[in-house]
């Protein structure tokens, strides 16, 4: 003789939790990758790394000085502070990026 079970799931509050999670991880990330990537950012007189924040929407850091730009793409001869240069995006990455793995994946808990 079979047995048969009929499971049914309500998923109503799946949608807005994994909406709640998203938001969490992506403001923890954008928040770590902020300040691990500043420490990347070349540093004469600090400008550039004080003036950047994270956009309104959570998802991007903005560099507010007009310079930003060319020395985010255009290596210059030399850079006063060690460790520092263009694309610091990357350099940061290659360094952090199993941190800001974690770091989401906590936030999203």
């Amino acid at each position: 003789m079979a047995v048969r079970v009929k499971i049914t799931k309500d998923l109503i509050g799946v949608k807005p939790r994994v909406e709640q999670m998203t938001k969490l991880g992506q403001y923890a990330l954008v928040n770590q990758v902020h300040a691990d990537m500043n420490n990347y950012v070349p540093k004469l007189t600090g400008d550039l790394r004080n003036q950047s924040s994270i956009a309104s929407d959570g998802k991007s850091i903005i560099y507010n000085v007009r310079y930003a730009k060319r020395q985010f793409y255009i290596p210059a001869r030399r850079y006063t502070t060690p460790g520092t240069g263009p694309r610091w995006d990357k350099k940061a990455k290659s360094i952090h990026i199993r941190s800001w793995e974690r770091v989401t994946e906590r936030a999203m808990k």
